[in-house]
C-alpha cells in the first residue's frame, strides 16, 4: 500500500495484463464451483477493465482510476485509439465491479450473464495482448535493426 500523500507508481501495460489474465482465471475457477455468480462476474470485469488499462497505459494516455468501463471506453474515443466494435458492449459489465460485491444490491445474475462475462474478457484479454505485444515486439525488432 502506498503511503498516504504519495503518489501512486503505475505498473507497465504488462502487468496490467497478468492482473488481467489472473482476474480471468478467478473468474473461470469459480465455474461449476460453490462461488457466488456475483463474484464470477466481479473478476470477469476487472479482467476487461485492467485489459483496457493495459493499452491506455501502453499509448501513454492517463486513465481514469475508475471502475466504468464505458467511461474508458470514452477515453479511447477522445484519443483515437481504436477499438474492435464488437468491445462497444463490455459496458454492461461495469454493474459488477460494485453493486454485485455487497449482498442485496443485485438481482439474480443468470447462467447467461456469467458466460457472456467471462467471454468478453477472453475478448479484451486477447485483444490487449495481441495489441500491446505486437506492438512491443516491432518496437524491438526496429531498435535491432537500428543498432545493426
Amino acid at each position: 500500500m502506498n503511503p498516504k500523500g504519495e503518489k501512486r507508481i503505475i505498473a507497465s501495460p504488462q502487468d496490467w495484463l497478468t492482473h488481467a489474465r489472473s482476474d480471468l482465471k478467478l473468474a473461470k475457477l469459480g465455474l461449476n464451483q460453490d462461488v457466488l455468480l456475483e463474484q464470477i462476474c466481479f473478476h470477469a470485469q476487472q479482467a476487461v477493465e485492467k485489459s483496457l488499462k493495459a493499452v491506455l497505459l501502453f499509448f501513454h494516455v492517463d486513465f481514469p482510476f475508475t471502475h466504468d468501463i464505458e467511461e474508458l471506453l470514452d477515453t479511447f474515443e477522445h484519443t483515437g485509439i481504436s477499438i474492435p466494435s464488437e468491445f462497444l458492449e463490455v459496458g454492461v459489465l461495469t454493474p459488477y465491479a460494485v453493486e454485485t460485491r455487497y449482498p442485496g444490491f443485485w438481482g439474480e445474475i443468470s447462467e447467461s450473464d456469467v458466460n457472456e462475462a467471462i467471454i468478453f474478457a477472453e475478448m479484451t484479454i486477447q485483444w490487449a495482448e495481441g495489441y500491446v505485444l505486437k506492438k512491443n515486439q516491432e518496437e524491438e525488432k526496429g531498435s535491432g535493426e537500428e543498432s545493426e
